[in-house]
């Protein structure tokens, strides 16, 4: 057998992952913050792209004309089939049967009147002057962490060696207040003054040495504290009979030490540095009509909307008719400019499309709560909208829908199954809220073990095997039978 090379012609079928293809599904997957970062970036970019102000909103009707021009501004209609001359793959979405703004749909609802039942709370709200107050203006501005600590190190140090030391030693703190570092001598010695600086606990060397200083300033601290101290391990195992054992004393003595360690604060620094709770800004809006049907609709705070220039695309391509590098620059923008908007609106009648199909399947979890819940995987979504499951993975991530319940994340309302007696199939939401409130329903002398709960479940129709109890139990937080029958004996002790 001799081996020769040749030459063979295959036929294939590939999607091309083109650059925009590639930036539609970036698109998709962003939170409403990544959204409008990105856009603001590409509004920096792209000079014949503006956003839409309020004015803008309010005077699209007196400027519309028949023609379709909007007094040289225009979301960019004509240029869509352009945007797509380059042979792009279609996007992963359901696209729109109008090329118009998406944004200007109300909602999915069968009646678009729901200005009766619905209140935005993004817009408006109460005036300014009902929250004024004359305290106010002379409430002192936010002092940082660091501005305090530095103020406190100046008055207790004269010598600016000293000073100069401790102001290094502030950039060794960790975000808890806790030196991690290793000290040399003339550290150790600045040490002790500046373990006397408000926040207690700030400047310590380790957890241990932290809780130490806030219990001596209470008054609290004695020979067996410190040996809780020194086994903080063991206090987060809830090891009370041990810790009992090491300091020579009974458990009832030792989960009095435990609740007393328990008020303090571990990350002192965490009272001086104001830390912002990540934003979350809903992408979508429910609200339950007064007829007890729900209407799902776009949060368009949440959604940037642009809008092409038409006059000043044009000026510029009347300067630029003899100039081929400017006539390219030109196309290319505009069409950047126009899939852009293209986009936008695919990625919000996405979001749409998949939260209203979440809202039909999960109307009873709106209504009665977790326990209500259904199963429901990516797959029932996806093939109820057309969509591929991946399609539905993105737009599910990072994206919230405010209900009047709270606000849940898309993700929130997809769980495997758990058979039934029945033949029917229940959530595992709705299994972890029953285990839970059969934990928070059972009395101090009968604490329910998870063979236990297997067979009260049982009893419900929920066929359930003790693994996937435990693993549902520690999935919401609830520690095992043993801890919570301590825990509830040493409460009744103290009572």
């Amino acid at each position: 057998m001799s081996l020769t090379p040749r030459l063979d012609l295959k036929q294939t079928q590939t999607l091309a992952m083109t650059p925009k293809l590639q930036q539609a599904i970036r698109l998709l997957q962003m939170s409403a913050l990544e959204l409008n970062e990105a856009v603001a970036e590409e509004l920096e970019q792209n000079p014949f792209l503006e956003k839409e102000s309020d004015d803008s909103r309010e005077t699209d009707a007196e400027s519309f004309s028949p023609d379709g021009e909007t007094d040289g501004r225009k979301e960019g209609d004509s240029f869509l089939d352009s945007a797509n001359e380059e042979g792009d793959a279609p996007l992963d979405m359901v696209a729109g049967g109008e090329e118009d703004s998406f944004y200007e749909r109300p909602d999915y609802s069968e009646d678009n009147d729901f200005s009766s039942s619905f209140s935005d709370p993004w817009e408006g709200g109460s005036s300014a002057d009902d929250d004024f107050s004359a305290v106010d203006l002379c409430r002192a501005s936010p002092v940082s962490a660091e501005e305090s600590l530095l103020r406190q190190i100046n008055a207790a140090f004269s010598d600016p060696k000293d000073r100069a030391v401790a102001t290094g030693m502030l950039e060794k703190l960790n975000d808890c207040g806790w030196l991690t570092e290793p000290l040399d001598a003339q550290e150790e010695k600045l040490l002790p003054v500046l373990q006397t600086f408000s926040p207690t606990g700030v400047f310590a060397v380790s957890l241990a040495d932290c809780l130490a200083l806030q219990l001596k300033e209470l008054n609290r601290y004695d020979p067996l504290i410190a040996v809780v101290l020194e086994h903080l391990d063991l206090l987060g195992k809830k090891e009370y009979a041990k810790l009992a054992k090491l300091c020579g004393t009974d458990e009832e003595d030792v989960f009095d030490m435990a609740e007393e360690i328990r008020r303090l604060n571990p990350r002192p620094l965490s009272d001086l540095r104001e830390t912002a709770a990540p934003v979350v800004v809903p992408d979508v809006l429910l609200c339950r009509k007064k007829d007890g049907t729900f209407v799902v609709r776009l949060n368009r705070a949440a959604l940037p909307r642009v809008l092409i220039n038409r006059e000043y695309s044009a000026e510029v391509a009347s300067f630029a008719k003899t100039d081929k590098a400017t006539q390219r620059f030109v196309r290319e923008k505009l069409s950047s400019a126009a899939w852009l908007v293209k986009a936008l609106n695919q990625r919000a009648e996405t979001i749409l499309k998949v939260a209203t199909e979440i809202v039909r399947r999960q109307r009873d979890f709106f209504l009665k709560g977790e326990s209500a819940m259904k199963p429901m995987v990516l797959k029932d979504v996806a093939d109820a909208v057309g969509l591929h499951e991946s399609t539905v993975s993105r737009v599910t991530v990072q994206k919230y829908i405010a209900a009047p319940s709270g606000v849940f994340e898309l993700r929130h309302f997809f769980s495997q199954g758990v058979a039934g007696n029945a033949g029917e199939i229940v959530s595992g939401q709705a299994v972890r809220a029953r285990i839970k409130a059969l934990v928070d329903a059972e009395k101090p002398d009968d604490v329910l073990s998870d063979d236990a709960l297997v067979v009260l479940l049982k009893r419900e129709g929920i066929e359930i095997a003790r693994r996937t109890v435990a693993k549902y139990r520690e999935s919401v937080g609830i520690p095992t039978s043993a801890q919570r029958k301590r825990d509830k004996r040493l409460n009744l002790k103290r009572k």
